[in-house]
């Protein structure tokens, strides 16, 4: 199928769904569900294992009281995970480290955690949506199969790559927005399958 087409039959889905919305939710949504999962290289068991790791370490990081994990990130992706954001010493970034490392399914861990008072919220909250917009609009960038995290600036961006032209190309962007101070990339390559 081609770009012309694809945009067509998005469109046509999108006017559909407005047309008949009858789900109580926004189509728009709804279309970004089925066009994310398509794209997206891990298998089912794969998703269902990172919602499961993601949800499970901000359970257990919610119930533990001494963490103090306000302004972290636990990025999932083909269970691999990669902590980003700012706590405020070396020992809650230790703690968090380890609480986030108990589920046995994690295949890699990289803390990226920055220790002290290095966040905005508002401004990591626009950059973030900021290097969203540019990798979704960007030919050549699968950003389903990416994650990032903003903290004062410092990007990590974790994921997988279909090629090393596609990882150049994501950081090439992410390097050229305003605000942008520096890129910790933890993305893997993997090649589409034929």
């Amino acid at each position: 199928m081609s770009g012309v087409q694809m945009r067509l039959a998005l469109a046509l889905v999108v006017a559909f769904l407005l047309a008949e919305n009858s789900f109580g939710q926004n189509p728009l949504s709804i279309l970004g569900k089925v066009v994310t999962t398509s794209m997206d290289v891990r298998t089912k068991a794969e998703v269902t294992a990172d919602t499961e790791i993601g949800a499970g370490a901000s359970k257990r990081l919610l119930d533990d009281k001494k963490s103090e994990w306000a302004g972290v990130a636990v990025m999932v992706f083909a269970q691999h995970v990669v902590i980003a954001g700012a706590v405020k010493s070396a020992e809650v970034k230790k703690r968090v480290e380890d609480i986030v490392r108990q589920d046995k399914r994690i295949r890699s861990l990289t803390s990226e955690l920055l220790v002290g008072n290095v966040a905005s919220l508002a401004r990591d909250t626009a950059l973030e949506a900021e290097i969203n917009a540019s990798l979704t609009a960007t030919k050549g960038i699968s950003s389903v199969n990416m994650r990032w995290s903003a903290t004062g600036g410092h990007v990590v961006l974790m994921g997988v790559a279909r090629s090393q032209q596609e990882s150049s190309l994501a950081l090439q962007k992410i390097r050229g927005i305003k605000g942008v101070r520096d890129v910790k990339a933890h993305l893997r390559i993997v090649p589409a399958k034929k």
